[in-house]
């Protein structure tokens, strides 16, 4: 036994680790202690600095020690020599630190505040660092927002950072950051002035070749895919531009494409009879809403004539349908596109779609193309598309049956603005028995009176029909709705169905029907209907509505 190495047992390896863990806790708790009480004496001398040097180094995430360290070098009447050097010996804390953990919020943070600090810092040296860093972790966050504060303190061109992704992507397609970061630098250098694209045509051109380049090189990298997907399903939406307008006698209903904050002072509503006034109130109570409603402090009269709005400085004429003024917008919300690129870009992703007929990327590339190429001419083989991710991609089935939904909302939207003429404007809408799972772009909803969601699977999209605040019956019958939760007051509704779904508590119904006037709810094949006294304790309380439980 003489002379041999003694192997410890795991017990006594592990009670070694343990005194060990104890001895480090106890140190860091009376280094903790000494920095807390030498900060709150603001005495930040030599012995501070170097406790919280020993600290950063064996945990360089501690964020408080650095910020004392920070208060140090504020405190400290060091001579102007003497505070260079100390920021010098911080970079080289911090680089030290950096080699332990790259990914340090805290060490990249303190690394920039000396950078903002020194008043000529060796931009080189900061850039090979960097550099250095990427070849290690291409995909090192920290690292790029670094470095994008360096190009920005130094005045690095746009098209050196150019070149530099472009070497990037080149060493390695598979480099989210890369990309990533090139697209913020040609939106920059190469700014599409009609908004169309999100840079210009011929330089949109060649991003969409090279982008090809490493999707075809390989197929099932998402890297190259979300930024062919940044190129193609660009648009440059105006969230506060108009969309239709509704006004009643005593009220007005705005809705916008996008989420828009709207004032009194930006919006002003006259008929020939001058100016009406009235507080415009999101249907969301949000800042940011798509629809705004305005009830007047006086009904509109009669005989006007002629109304128009005033938003941001430019008119928008009404016409007279029935008892309202309409405003609806000329444009549809849908995208254009450059359709022979979009062509050309269809047919190369459909050869990669036969050489890899299982690969999600280039489906879902496909899917994007069609949709933006023409929706309607498309339709079937989206749908045809959608239903083979949903097979090959099952993880992320849900997300392909909402953008089937999505989908499927987008052509009946389509179809139904076709069809309408320049003074007409649909009361109703039918899009019962389609499988939908969401209810999107809602705010193009906000004027039907009546609307048949029946048949669907809308059970985590009542909160969205907030927006149904015009809509006088509403169907939502076999939804497989479970509850009520998240089912919206909607001010003008009057019959409603909830037929053959799963509701089970009666107390739901009841809140529903105390929030609404209803003059009918039908309520059929649910299993609260099984209870003998329904009817009796719906209509207690409520003896004009028309209830239908069997």
């Amino acid at each position: 036994m003489h002379g041999r190495v003694k192997v410890r047992t795991t017990a006594e390896q592990e009670a070694i680790k343990k005194v060990e863990r104890a001895k480090k806790v106890a140190q860091y708790k009376a280094a903790i202690d000494l920095v807390i009480n030498k900060r709150k004496e603001k005495v930040y001398d030599d012995e501070l600095l170097l406790v919280t040097e020993k600290m950063v180094l064996q945990n360089p995430d501690i964020n408080s020690v650095w910020n004392i360290r920070r208060e140090a070098f504020q405190y400290r009447e060091w001579s102007h020599e003497e505070y260079l050097d100390r920021l010098r010996k911080e970079l080289t804390l911090t680089e030290s630190c950096l080699r332990g953990n790259p990914k340090s919020y805290s060490v990249w943070h303190q690394r920039c505040w000396i950078i903002d600090h020194l008043p000529e810092p060796d931009w080189q040296t900061e850039l090979s660092l960097c550099a250095k860093c990427l070849n290690l972790d291409e995909r090192n966050f920290h690292c790029w927002d670094y470095r994008q504060h360096l190009v920005k303190k130094a005045g690095i061109s746009d098209a050196e950072e150019f070149e530099f992704s472009t070497t990037k992507i080149y060493n390695n397609f598979s480099n989210y950051s890369s990309w990533h970061y090139r697209s913020k630098i040609l939106s920059k250098m190469f700014p599409d002035e009609s908004g169309e694209l999100p840079i210009v045509a011929d330089k949109h051109k060649e991003e969409l070749d090279l982008v090809m380049n490493a999707t075809f090189t390989d197929p099932n990298d998402s890297s190259a895919w979300f930024y062919q997907r940044w190129l193609l399903d660009y648009s440059n939406p105006q969230p506060n531009a108009l969309w239709r307008v509704k006004i009643t006698p005593n009220r007005a209903t705005i809705i916008f494409h996008g989420e828009t904050s709207l004032e009194s002072s930006n919006l002003s509503l006259t008929t020939d009879n001058g100016q009406v006034n009235g507080t415009w109130s999101s249907y969301n109570d949000e800042k940011f809403s798509k629809i705004w409603t305005a009830t007047f402090s006086e009904l509109l009269d009669s005989s006007c004539s002629k109304i128009f709005i005033k938003y941001e400085n430019e008119n928008y004429n009404l016409f007279k349908s029935d008892n309202a003024w309409f405003y609806k917008s000329s444009h549809s919300p849908i995208d254009k596109h450059n359709k022979a690129q979009l062509k050309e870009q269809m047919e190369n992703y459909k050869q990669l779609k036969e050489m890899e007929p299982n690969n999600k990327w280039a489906i879902l590339t496909g899917i994007f193309l069609m949709k933006s190429y023409d929706l309607v001419e498309y339709h079937e083989k989206i749908l045809e598309d959608l239903s083979a991710l949903i097979k090959i991609d099952h993880l992320r089935a849900n997300y392909y049956t909402d953008m089937r939904s999505k989908c499927i909302m987008d052509y009946e939207l389509h179809n139904l603005w076709k069809n309408e003429n320049d003074t007409e404007i649909n009361s109703t809408v039918d899009l019962s028995n389609r499988n939908l799972t969401i209810f999107y772009n809602e705010q193009y909803f906000g004027l039907f009176e009546e609307v048949n969601l029946g048949t669907n699977r809308l059970g985590n999209s009542l909160h969205r029909l907030a927006v149904l605040q015009e809509c006088k019956k509403l169907s939502l019958s076999s939804n497989s709705l479970k509850n009520l939760k998240g089912f919206p007051t909607l001010q003008n509704l009057e019959i409603l169905s909830l037929r053959d779904n799963q509701l089970t508590c009666l107390e739901e119904v009841l809140d529903l029907i105390k929030r609404h006037k209803f003059v009918k709810l039908d309520l059929r094949g649910n299993p609260l209907c099984e209870q003998s006294d329904i009817i009796d304790k719906l209509s207690k309380d409520n003896p004009d509505i028309e209830f239908t439980t069997d």
